[in-house]
């Protein structure tokens, strides 16, 4: 009997610290993104390396608006109705990488930024990778980076003058 209580104990010492920090992990990294990145930014990339020169844009310039309601952040692009809940893969300071995934019926996509915070500016990289699917083959991946500045709106919201 004394063996069967000490190879439970010995189990759920294995399995709670390992369920508690998966628990964990996912509120924290939420909780530990700056707040000044939440609101309305100006935003400017510049492609600095790419795979198809054809399919991305070299330069263009965006509104992003990121929010938070609860452990859930949403990007939104107020111009062209863009939305996407976004996940948070790590904070470092004021440098938070950010991860959004997008699956479609033949194409997958990863868009990665990794920004940091300087005040009312950000600064960093915006990454994204496309791969294209016939009949569950891979035949094509697109990569593109972005360099990217972001410039924070005054004002009032961006997005509620589009009603968003």
């Amino acid at each position: 009997m004394r063996k069967i209580f000490v190879l439970i104990i010995t189990v759920c010492m294995c399995i709670l610290p390992s369920f508690a920090a998966v628990i964990e992990g996912s509120v924290a990294m939420t909780d530990k993104v700056p707040s000044a990145f939440y609101g309305d930014w100006r935003v400017i990339s510049v492609c600095t390396k790419t795979t198809n020169k054809e399919l991305f844009d070299t330069k263009s310039m965006d509104i992003w608006t990121l929010t938070r309601q609860g452990d859930v952040i949403t990007l939104m692009n107020p111009l062209s109705g863009a939305r996407a809940e976004i996940t948070v893969n790590d904070v470092k300071g004021q440098t938070v990488k950010f991860e959004k995934r997008t699956y479609y019926p033949d194409e997958e996509s990863l868009e990665t930024p990794i920004l940091t915070l300087h005040g009312d500016n950000f600064e960093g990289v915006d990454k994204i990778s496309i791969k294209t699917y016939k009949n569950g083959k891979l035949i094509k991946e697109d990569y593109v980076e972005f360099q990217v500045k972001g410039t924070k709106i005054s004002g009032s919201p961006i997005s509620g003058i589009f009603g968003y």
